[in-house]
């Protein structure tokens, strides 16, 4: 009997209170994107992914799915997620993108800005405050990887030292766990 009472408890908790819910990355809507960029005071990471890509689907189920990324990415960015494939149309600064062709296939007029014309997947495109665009990664990026990579344009790093010299003194203690804050 305690066992089922037990057991029943444990459903009722994570039913009620799921733990990968308070880890998960909090997607913002394209729709809002000119009242952050009004607003200012965040960068924005913009996940662009492509339907059936293994490497996108490794990239949400590995490092997307890691807790602290996912808390990082929320406390520091406005993350934003767009399908390369969308015919969706997003307006940002009065600027409309839609759907174009681009080779033998129909892409979002803006992945294709983002990413300069090289549809690559996935890609993590980093913009500043005001949506200038920053720099771009197009490809799979391992949990490690990707902290550095966080902490690096969330701490401001990249205007004052370089890559490579980051990646040797990079500490995840000290350049990413002091960038975590509570949500």
């Amino acid at each position: 009997m305690r066992l089922y009472q037990g057991l029943i408890l444990s459903f009722i908790i994570g039913f009620i209170f799921p733990a990968d819910a308070q880890n998960k990355i909090k997607w913002a809507s394209w729709d809002a994107v000119d009242e952050y960029i009004q607003k200012g005071d965040k960068k924005f990471m913009i996940y662009i992914c492509y339907g059936g890509c293994k490497w996108c689907r490794q990239m949400e189920d590995s490092t997307f799915s890691d807790s602290k990324i996912a808390q990082f990415v929320n406390s520091n960015f406005i993350p934003l997620r767009l399908n390369a494939s969308s015919k969706e149309k997003i307006v940002i600064n009065d600027k409309t993108y839609a759907a174009k062709q681009q080779g033998n296939h129909e892409f979002s007029e803006l992945a294709i800005r983002l990413l300069n014309g090289n549809m690559t997947f996935p890609s993590i495109v980093f913009m500043d405050e005001q949506f200038d665009k920053i720099t771009s990664y197009n490809q799979f990026i391992e949990q490690d990887n990707f902290r550095m990579l966080l902490a690096y344009y969330a701490g401001d790093y990249y205007k004052r030292i370089l890559w490579k010299r980051f990646v040797c003194e990079y500490s995840k203690e000290k350049h990413f766990n002091t960038l975590v804050r509570g949500n």
